[in-house]
């Protein structure tokens, strides 16, 4: 019981990084600030024994310090996607569901590369991967982690319905703009 504990202790204090990432005005602090995140996320996952995701986690934070660093590089890149997918298949103590955060940040760094420009794919590859990741943390016991996934699902959802359908008003001001 402890250890469920800690570790949703642990999610909070990502998700409050996670906030604060999304108040800052420049880059680096978007991503030191996510950066933070994902250190707490990662020693969440470790207490609730998630290694998978804590292999992703630990990408991701290179991943930032790269981005930090402005390192553009597509060998980079996909050597972190690709470093992602070993370690979590390594690392993977949950058998099937185990595989959920592997192919999540593998679906959504893909779709990062292939959709740059395409907002509609992106969000649906983001609503899809915290899908993933919310079905992960409910087996892991990471609650906060869950409920804090499906506000993202659900949330993304809702963004792409009113994107695909506009509302009346948001057609109105569309018309009034053109």
């Amino acid at each position: 019981m402890i250890e469920i504990i800690a570790g949703n202790v642990c999610s909070v204090c990502g998700m409050i990084s996670d906030a604060v990432s999304g108040t800052r005005k420049k880059r680096t602090h978007i991503l030191i600030s996510q950066t933070f995140s994902l250190v707490f996320y990662g020693i969440g996952s470790v207490i609730l024994k998630g290694y998978s995701n804590t292999a992703q986690n630990a990408v991701g934070i290179f991943r930032n310090l790269a981005a930090i660093k402005n390192v553009k590089s597509k060998v980079l890149e996909w050597t972190l996607i690709a470093l992602g997918v070993i370690l979590g298949i390594y690392f993977n103590n949950r058998a099937l569901i185990g595989w959920l955060p592997i192919i999540a940040n593998l679906e959504y760094s893909v779709a990062v590369f292939r959709f740059k420009e395409n907002t509609f794919l992106l969000k649906l590859a983001f609503m899809i991967n915290a899908l993933m990741f919310a079905i992960f943390n409910f087996a892991i016991q990471n609650y906060v982690g869950t409920v804090s996934c499906s506000v993202v699902f659900i949330t993304t959802l809702i963004a792409l319905i009113k994107e695909k359908h506009p509302s009346p008003a948001a057609q109105d001001r569309q018309e009034e703009n053109s």
